[in-house]
């Protein structure tokens, strides 16, 4: 994984180097199967991800990882809210949060997801 590695500075990630779409690129190699134990998504919803959500697949995965591959309390309501096909609009309106605060937990499932299906990522 040339490149593509994450540094671990007081027990928190830092993805480097890995875009939206290189991030959907890594997953896509994987089965489903093993992609619904970490955060259950089909190869098809996670290609649709950035027109749904308008985000850019040239942007960087975040970023910061503070919980490894688990997702805190937070992003599960951000995420049963994904799952059921709620607009960002919606989402936003829903936890009072903007719609940049939705793009990025959106990032931050794919960044937990890439951790989790490419161990290797977690060393530097």
């Amino acid at each position: 994984m040339k490149n593509h590695y994450t540094e671990n500075y007081n027990n928190r990630l830092f993805l480097t180097n890995i875009n939206f779409q290189t991030a959907i690129d890594m997953i896509k190699k994987k089965p489903e199967r093993e992609i619904k134990q970490i955060i259950d998504f089909t190869h098809k919803e996670i290609n649709n991800l950035p027109a749904k959500y308008d985000i850019d697949r040239t942007d960087n995965l975040p970023c910061e990882v503070k919980e490894g591959i688990k997702l805190t309390p937070r992003e599960e309501e951000f995420f049963v809210l994904l799952k059921s096909g709620y607009s960002i609009e919606e989402i936003s309106e829903k936890l009072m949060c903007c719609q940049n605060v939705v793009k990025t937990n959106i990032k931050i499932f794919i960044t937990k997801l890439l951790i989790g299906l490419y161990p290797e990522l977690n060393k530097k």
